[in-house]
């Protein structure tokens, strides 16, 4: 149990970094003098370089003790929040941003391949489950309390009390994290043996659609609910990254029930779970925001559950690799929906944000009934 909360911080902490700015764009831009869009790097850019990283470091993870990745990486997250706390420009605040990318697969990366490889195939989708509520719980609280901090402090508070909660998760992780015991050493030429898996190919595939569609969604929703007929608060928009709370629960719920009826259709179900309260939200009320925001949730993480577990499932070497990969696609969608919907904005608004990620999302379904189902025949558990 003591391991699992562990997993749960350190994972949770990597999140809070991620997602926090989300309901501080409108500030920055107001502060800062800039645009809808450039505000919007702010998030972008450390997707991007959380991708570029990911890929640049999948053939050394498996290398090095996950457990000496994971510390030195949360060690190495205190300081980008301190020197954003102090930032002047908004440029030096992308500089770190971008540092925070570069940091944070020695945690999400490495954590995945420390489960797949601590835990028995058949407790992976639950454990899985667990890393992934963590998700939700570090996006939840970053985006929750960001928004009051700032309103009643400033946005420059809302980095120096994640510098501190970066400081405490290091501690934890050193004192409590016990050492991997069934890590082996990959040879380093094994990177390339994953795209020659179709099922992986799939499931990367699936990982870049659905976070396009997740990031697009609420990234751009701060602009549309700040809009007539809504012209919500900063606190009110943080409060509306509430809906969070439901992929809290659907996350460990999801990753139990793909271990009885299989990856795949908990994955399809989770999609088509998603896109329906995309849709919903063309209804241009608070309730159907609500509605639509909540079943996004409940069905990206629901999907994101059972789809990391499948990684793990399906990459029988070198997991640390298929993990790194598997975040290169996952966070390469992200980067890209948080800018691209940016450029339809100004002429389509949040209409072209819904048909965008709707479309994205009937990419994953397609990966999923055409790549990959393609499974290696030695799969015994979680297959179709």
């Amino acid at each position: 149990m003591l391991r699992l909360f562990i997993i749960f911080v350190a994972t949770a902490n990597a999140f809070i970094v991620l997602y926090a700015p989300q309901p501080l764009l409108p500030l920055w831009t107001q502060e800062f003098n800039i645009s809808i869009a450039t505000a919007s790097s702010a998030i972008s850019i450390t997707i991007i370089s959380l991708a570029v990283s990911s890929f640049v470091f999948a053939q050394l993870l498996d290398q090095w003790d996950r457990k000496k990745v994971i510390l030195f990486a949360s060690i190495l997250l205190i300081f980008p929040s301190m020197m954003i706390y102090i930032s002047q420009s908004f440029s030096s605040i992308l500089f770190w941003r971008c540092m925070y990318g570069l940091i944070i697969p020695g945690i999400l990366a490495v954590m995945m391949a420390y489960v797949s490889e601590e835990f028995p195939l058949n407790q992976r989708g639950r454990v899985m489950g667990v890393y992934v509520s963590a998700n939700v719980a570090g996006g939840l609280l970053g985006r929750v309390i960001s928004g009051p901090i700032a309103d009643t402090f400033s946005w420059r508070t809302v980095f120096s009390i994640i510098a501190v909660y970066s400081m405490v998760v290091a501690f934890l992780v050193w004192k409590y994290l016990p050492k991997p015991n069934y890590q082996r050493e990959r040879k380093k030429q094994s990177f390339g043996i994953h795209f020659k898996n179709p099922a992986l190919i799939g499931t990367f595939t699936i990982g870049f659609s659905q976070f396009f569609a997740f990031i697009s969604f609420f990234t751009y929703i701060p602009f549309y609910v700040a809009q007539p007929p809504f012209q919500l608060s900063n606190t009110q928009i943080s409060l509306l990254y509430a809906t969070y709370a439901f992929g809290i629960f659907s996350a460990p719920i999801a990753g139990m029930i793909s271990d009885k009826i299989g990856r795949r259709w908990t994955m399809s179900m989770g999609h088509i779970l998603g896109g329906i309260g995309i849709f919903i939200t063309l209804w241009p009320t608070i309730p159907a925001l609500v509605v639509g925001s909540s079943l996004l949730t409940l069905g990206n993480f629901a999907s994101q559950s059972a789809t990391t577990a499948y990684v793990t499932d399906m990459a029988a070497d070198s997991r640390g690799a298929a993990t790194s990969l598997y975040l290169v696609f996952f966070y390469l969608g992200g980067s890209l929906g948080g800018w691209i919907p940016g450029l339809l904005w100004e002429n389509y608004g949040w209409h072209g944000v819904v048909f965008l990620t709707i479309g994205t999302i009937i990419l994953a379904l397609l990966s999923n009934l055409f790549l990959a189902g393609r499974t290696p025949g030695r799969l015994k558990v979680s297959e179709l």
